[in-house]
């Protein structure tokens, strides 16, 4: 179990810092970036080489000691990184902050660290414990103690140049991006206080283990989630929110489909020629393409539709229902034109407003029956076009009105053909 959390945490840090190398490749370079990048690389490392299956391999003729060295000063390295990082993310930097005095201050460490290990002559027993010689039980104490001592300094710092973006993030997505960060900074404070029972143990006993225990690797693996999720919620936000308008455009382009059909069947030259099959490529461009090209085609039709509208639509719906909705008068609309333009009935009202639309002043003017388009842009046209298209479709007022129609045309054909 210690080795599975241990390995977990060390893959999605190093995925991660895979993940931010490529976007840094291809997009602009920021120094906070790569602290970011840098720290989860070098504290994912540490996490592999100091899991206990790693030291285990000390019995198949691996240096332990040298495996163990190797994964503290990785680690020691991820919290400098973690340090450079709180100084580039302090709006106004005290001097403590300065970068070269902080990479004084992580030579320094490294260096104490270093000295302390080779002082306290340690060896691993047949457990992977590490044994400090009789006279270097202290050193390896005072070692313990001053990881934990700059890993929570580190620690600190990072929450205090976090905490006022947690407030001010422009975004819902930033900000809880920012609160799951600052969660996994306060997991690696317990983690690193944690360390508190080796600090114990070795003054008791002069016996540390040489790798992470569970709880530790738990810690670790937590942390790393945590860190991960934060850094990575917007991107998912995006994503998602991607995903959401391919999935809102896709609906709105088969709402749109009767009322496309329809006009397509009375006007076959209204559709353009056929220019792949976009809604199978997966990408928003494709889908969009696809819809704003529905939405012109219907707009064509539209427009040819102009000569055939009847003024007394509104009148109809008033009389049929007492609904007086946009989408359902301009749906009713298109369908009476449609029924006219079968029947070869051109309006007098219907010639006015063809005769407006080629900049003539024609005698009907735009007519009662006739509704302008309420949006000012694609995605709203698309939307009003969908509502109309599902009024076209659904609404029983419509089919009533037509028969209404043909009742009248069939009067007024009776009445011509009767003989004088």
């Amino acid at each position: 179990m210690s080795d599975l959390a241990a390995y977990l945490g060390a893959a999605v840090l190093v995925a991660l810092a895979a993940y931010a190398f490529a976007i840094e490749r291809r997009g602009v370079r920021r120094p906070i970036r790569w602290a970011a990048l840098a720290f989860a690389l070098s504290e994912g490392c540490s996490l592999a080489l100091l899991a206990p299956g790693t030291v285990a391999l000390s019995h198949a003729g691996v240096d332990g000691l040298s495996v163990i060295a190797l994964g503290d000063t990785v680690r020691t390295a991820a919290l400098s990184f973690l340090m450079l990082l709180a100084c580039l993310l302090t709006p106004h930097p005290a001097p403590r902050h300065s970068p070269v005095r902080q990479a004084t201050v992580a030579i320094a460490v490294q260096l104490g660290m270093v000295l302390l290990f080779v002082a306290a002559q340690p060896t691993l027993d047949a457990d992977d414990k590490l044994i400090a010689a009789p006279s270097g039980r202290w050193w390896l104490a005072i070692r313990v103690v001053l990881f934990a001592a700059y890993a929570v300094w580190a620690l600190v710092e990072l929450f205090l140049a976090l905490l006022p973006s947690a407030r001010i993030a422009p975004t819902g997505p930033l900000r809880w991006g920012v609160r799951l960060i600052l969660a996994a900074v306060c997991v690696g404070v317990v983690w690193t206080l944690w360390s508190y029972d080796d600090f114990v143990r070795v003054l008791q006993v002069g016996r540390l283990d040489g790798s992470e225990d569970t709880v530790s690797n738990s810690l670790g693996a937590l942390c790393a989630t945590l860190a991960v999720a934060g850094a990575l919620v917007g991107k998912w936000t995006e994503t998602f929110g991607a995903a959401g308008r391919w999935v809102r455009l896709c609906r709105c382009y088969f709402a749109m489909g009767p009322l496309w059909s329809a006009l397509h069947e009375a006007m076959p030259e209204i559709a353009f020629p056929p220019g792949g099959r976009p809604l199978l490529v997966g990408r928003p461009a494709g889908i969009e393409f696809a819809v704003y090209r529905r939405v012109i085609e219907i707009h064509d039709g539209r427009l040819v539709l102009r000569a055939y509208q009847d003024a007394a639509v509104s009148d109809w719906l008033s009389s049929e229902s007492r609904s007086s909705d946009a989408a359902l008068v301009e749906a009713a609309t298109i369908a009476i034109a449609l029924e006219n333009m079968r029947l070869g009935r051109r309006s007098a009202a219907g010639d006015g407003i063809a005769a407006e639309a080629n900049g003539e002043a024609g005698p009907g003017g735009a007519g009662p029956g006739s509704v302008g388009l309420i949006p000012t842009d694609l995605d709203s046209e698309v939307r009003w076009l969908s509502q109309v298209a599902r009024a076209f479709r659904r609404s029983p007022v419509i089919p009533a009105l037509l028969e209404r129609l043909r009742q009248e045309a069939d009067s007024d054909g009776r009445q011509l053909n009767r003989p004088a």
